[in-house]
């Protein structure tokens, strides 16, 4: 008796994994396995940010510094991370150092064994990596008035007519895999803004981001930045994503309105930015007055705000705090609509943060005065 098989039906040669007695040879599906079915959604993932995520995370200066469980053990920063696009080589290392896991990335939202289709459509499905220190998104949304229609509308108190956005409506238009945003992560961009102060600020935190040298000029690792698509460095690119959030905001709300809201977004960031440039300065000012030293592998007369937790002095310490949570919050919170992430997890903290930098940084300054 022939087999009748579905057009398009693969395949292949029975000497892979076929059941529990031959566990040994599993091998986890990389995005080329399914893109042979899902050519379009891989293709879409490519060219998105999240395909950039491992690239971005191994180019933070003091990642080699981290336990290696963290990282490509899978118990830290790896464990998200690792929906990114590896090269073969960081494939084969995976598969030596981690037992064959971490090659994976559509598992990150589609997981195993199902693999299901339903589950990457939920909210719940960004939880895992899009919640905590400096990416709370999952409880800023949650709490929104967003992500209250949405999760009362899973639990059947909503009727299933009610609009009520999810992540994936906002981020996954259309069930584009191609995920961005137009002010992405650290909510810095080029070209610079007419605004004289803003710009200043800009151009201040991106040499304190080792972007821009002293004298304003790219450095090598504007290149990292263009490889990770951390930022967007085109008013093209910036726009592009920006007019694409503003039609799916128009699906419920009118034009106006949902530029209006990103709009006040934008400003959240420009006073963010004014607080954290100055936050950058006071610190600056002790490396130049040679009261704090200033670590070899800063490039710049700045901090380097992304060594992160490995910053070796308390107020360069309370500066990271300042950028990568606090900063984060305030215009995220913005974005995502929930007014105390904005403010009291944010806008309030940056303002303490700066007052307590200031406060370190006059006890620096009186320390030599009093030794005399």
């Amino acid at each position: 008796m022939k087999l009748k098989m579905n057009p398009g039906t693969i395949v292949r040669p029975q000497t892979g994994h076929q059941s529990t007695n031959d566990v040994a040879k599993v091998q986890l599906p990389t995005p080329d396995t399914c893109g042979e079915c899902h050519e379009a959604q891989v293709k879409q993932f490519k060219g998105g940010k999240h395909a950039l995520a491992w690239a971005a995370m191994k180019a933070m200066p003091t990642i080699h510094w981290q336990p290696m469980a963290m990282i490509e053990g899978m118990k830290g920063c790896g464990a998200c991370h690792k929906i990114g696009l590896k090269t073969p080589q960081e494939m084969k290392d995976l598969r030596q150092t981690s037992d064959g896991y971490g090659v994976a990335s559509c598992d990150a939202c589609h997981t195993r064994h199902t693999f299901s289709k339903k589950e990457a459509q939920q909210p719940q499905a960004c939880e895992t990596c899009h919640m905590g220190f400096d990416h709370p998104q999952w409880e800023m949304y949650s709490g929104s008035k967003h992500g209250v229609r949405a999760l009362l509308k899973q639990t059947g108190t909503l009727p299933n007519v009610t609009p009520a956005p999810t992540c994936q409506t906002c981020h996954f238009q259309k069930g584009d895999h191609g995920v961005d945003t137009a002010w992405g992560f650290l909510a810095v961009r080029l070209p610079m803004p007419e605004d004289r102060q803003w710009a200043d600020d800009r151009a201040t935190m991106l040499q304190a981001l080792s972007v821009l040298d002293p004298n304003g000029k790219p450095t090598a690792r504007l290149d990292v930045v263009k490889a990770a698509n951390v930022a967007k460095l085109t008013q093209e690119d910036w726009q592009k994503q920006r007019d694409k959030m503003l039609q799916t905001c128009n699906q419920c709300h009118s034009g106006n309105f949902a530029k209006l809201q990103l709009d006040q977004g934008d400003k959240m960031i420009r006073e963010a930015d004014r607080l954290m440039a100055e936050a950058i300065h006071v610190v600056a000012g002790l490396y130049k007055d040679g009261l704090l030293p200033k670590p070899q592998s800063y490039a710049c007369p700045f901090p380097d705000l992304l060594t992160f937790h490995d910053a070796p002095i308390v107020i360069e310490q309370k500066l990271f705090v300042m950028f990568l949570e606090h900063r984060m919050r305030t215009f995220q919170g913005t974005f995502h609509a929930n007014p105390d992430y904005a403010l009291w997890y944010g806008w309030s903290e940056m303002q303490r943060d700066l007052a307590e930098i200031k406060a370190l940084a006059a006890d620096l300054r009186e320390k030599p005065k009093r030794a005399k």
